[in-house]
Formats: structure tokens, sequence, C-alpha cells
């Protein structure tokens, strides 16, 4: 068994914050609407799902965020250092909201704030 350091990465702290509010944002309109979807007498099971996706993956980020904004360690010149790991999995579940908005668009389907 090899004794391997996990690497570490740096983010700049205005998109750190960035990512977090459109998180925030489109964790607040995929709740609204699935709230309305759901309440409708006839409704697609798919896009529920879908809506169901696209809140889990901002509420996880904005979790994951939170997590390394309160436990934050800077570099000299201000940037966030992150673990691989909370790295790889904003990247995974940044990469499952696109791919389920994705979905929801081809459905007709818009996340956006009027």
């Amino acid at each position: 068994m090899t004794d391997e350091k996990e690497k570490l990465y740096t983010l700049n702290i205005e998109n750190v914050y960035d990512m977090l509010d459109v998180a925030q944002d489109d964790c607040e309109i995929s709740r609204e609407l699935l709230t309305m979807y759901l309440s409708l007498d006839s409704m697609n099971e798919y896009v529920s799902f879908l809506l169901c996706e696209v809140y889990w993956t901002n509420y996880s980020i904005i979790r994951i965020l939170e997590k390394e904004i309160e436990s934050a360690v800077l570099t000299e010149d201000k940037q966030f250092i992150i673990m691989e790991d909370s790295l790889h999995i904003l990247q995974s579940l940044t990469i499952s909201k696109h791919a389920a908005s994705g979905e929801l668009k081809k459905m007709s389907v818009s996340l956006q704030k009027n």
C-alpha cells in the first residue's frame, strides 16, 4: 500500500461565492417548480425525477461549499484550498445537475428565474 498524499487544489474566492449563489438560486427554483409540478393532476414522473435531481444536486453543492467556506484555508493570494475528494464530488454534482437541467430543457421546462 502506498502512502500517497491527497492532492490539493485552489479555487478563486469570488468563484466559490458565485457557485454558492447559483446553487442557492437553482435550489430555490427547482424546489418551487417541483412543488408546483407535484400539485398538478397530470404529471410526467420523469420531469418530477429530474426536478428532484436538480434540487438534490444543488442542495448538496450548497452543503459542501458552506462546509468548505467555514473551514477555509487560504493561500497567500487569497485562494481557497480544497481537497481533491471535495473537488471531485463538486464536479460530479455539477455534471449531474447540468445533465438533468438539459433534459428538462428538452421537455420545455425552464429553470430560469422570471
